[in-house]
Formats: structure tokens, sequence, C-alpha cells
């Protein structure tokens, strides 16, 4: 495949993860922002939800999954190596929730945001292996 045409399934891959991951972050946010007014009686969840800090998170979870979409398709190239693709998901994970860990020291915090990541970035990975495996999306060819 030539130059061009790698590039263009690359960003594919990219748009393909930046939006599975944008979509994920959404339903986890929007559900914890729900959960937590209904617990306190509070019906303003849907203000809290367009907030800037919520619309903050998901922009970084956009610009994560765009970066593991095009990474993701890169490290598994045509392999079927099952650890070489959780391998990626939890390297992904980890690298995204490790700051908070490390700024917070909040366990709490960094065992919810280590689940929403591995949720992210799996759902992600399991979106783009069945693309790859349609052809929708070509694997890297070494």
């Amino acid at each position: 495949m030539n130059q061009a045409a790698e590039r263009i399934e690359s960003l594919k891959a990219a748009l393909t993860g930046a939006i599975a991951a944008t979509l994920v972050s959404l339903a986890t946010v929007s559900s914890n922002v729900w959960i937590r007014n209904r617990l306190i009686n509070d019906d303003t969840w849907l203000s809290q939800l367009l907030d800037w800090s919520t619309l903050l998170h998901l922009g970084v979870a956009s610009i994560s999954g765009f970066l593991f979409g095009v990474t993701y398709r890169y490290i598994v190239r045509q392999d079927q190596n099952f650890q070489l693709k959780s391998g990626a998901v939890l390297a992904f994970s980890l690298v995204r929730c490790l700051p908070q860990l490390e700024t917070r020291l909040d366990y709490g915090s960094f065992s919810l945001g280590l689940l929403e990541s591995l949720l992210l970035f799996g759902i992600a990975a399991l979106i783009l292996n069945r693309l790859m495996q349609r052809g929708w999306i070509k694997p890297f060819a070494a």
C-alpha cells in the first residue's frame, strides 16, 4: 500500500478511536453525574453535564481515543496476538490514569479513572478489531 493510502487508513482508525472514546466517556460521565444527583435529589444534572470540566474531560477522551486508534493500528498490524492487543489497551489506560494518582493520591478516583479508561480503550479496540476484520480499516502491513 502506498504512503497516502496508509495515511488514510490511519486517519480512519484514529477517527474511529476518537468517536468510540468520546461516546464511552460521555456515557460514563453522564451516568455518574445523573446517579450522583439522584442520590442528593438534585435536578440540575443536565447543566452539570454541560459544565466546562465535563466538556474538557470529553475533549481529553476524544484526543486520547484518536491517538489510541492510530497507534493501535500500528501495534497490532496483522497479528492475532491477544496479549499484544490487551497490552495496548492496558498501557493506554495506565498512561491516562497514573497522573491522577500522582497528583492527588486518591485511590478511589484512580480506580474509577482506570475502570473508565479500560472501558474506553477496550471498546475502541473491539470496534477497531471488528472493522479490521471486515476490511473497512486495513491493518498496517509491516
